[in-house]
């Protein structure tokens, strides 16, 4: 009897954001992902951690970081960087009931979706530094289901163009070409 291996790992993390006082006049506040922290029966959404002159840190909720086997490239991606992060994408809420402005819209591991998410500029995007307890599950699920892929070189295929010859018909017709069309006059 063979055990199973899950190829999907879930780790709930509390999510932390900055609202800071902006040094332009013409920005009223800008909202920051700043860390990630086990997540807490003794917050709620909106509670504040802490507060300065400059910023107040809020608790943004409890949020699931999953990680696949299918993309376990890009996990590596980010190990192979000099400090490997997480990256928390904020979303403007739409909820009038919602206690911030911003909610977690995504927490990944994944370089390559938190660009995809930065180019949408929907979302504000930030990496945050990934807890050490973190860091050692993620390798241990990319050891596990990571296999290197060979680059191959395709080759390109032979194409057959046939020339238009005399007598044939064009598959495609040049405006003006037929005699219907606009006319001159």
């Amino acid at each position: 009897m063979r055990a199973e291996v899950s190829r999907e790992l879930t780790i709930r993390l509390g999510v932390l954001a900055e609202k800071r006082r902006p040094v332009s006049r013409w920005v009223k506040e800008i909202w920051l992902p700043v860390g990630v922290m086990p997540p807490s029966d003794g917050f709620a959404i909106g509670h504040e951690i802490m507060r300065d002159e400059k910023r107040t840190r809020y608790f943004m909720g409890v949020h699931d970081l999953t990680v696949h086997a299918t993309e376990t490239e890009a996990y590596v991606h980010n190990f192979n960087a000099s400090t490997p992060a997480l990256f928390v994408a904020l979303r403007r809420t739409t909820n009038p009931d919602h206690p911030l402005p911003w909610f977690v819209h995504v927490v990944t591991a994944s370089p390559y979706l938190a660009q995809d998410l930065d180019d949408s500029g929907e979302d504000i995007v930030e990496r945050v530094a990934m807890p050490p307890e973190i860091e050692s599950a993620l390798k241990e699920f990319c050891n596990r289901h990571h296999t290197e892929e060979v680059f191959k070189k395709r080759r390109r295929d032979k194409v057959d163009v046939e020339e238009h010859k005399f007598g044939k018909e064009p598959i495609f017709e040049r405006p003006g070409s037929s005699g219907e069309g606009p006319s001159s006059g």
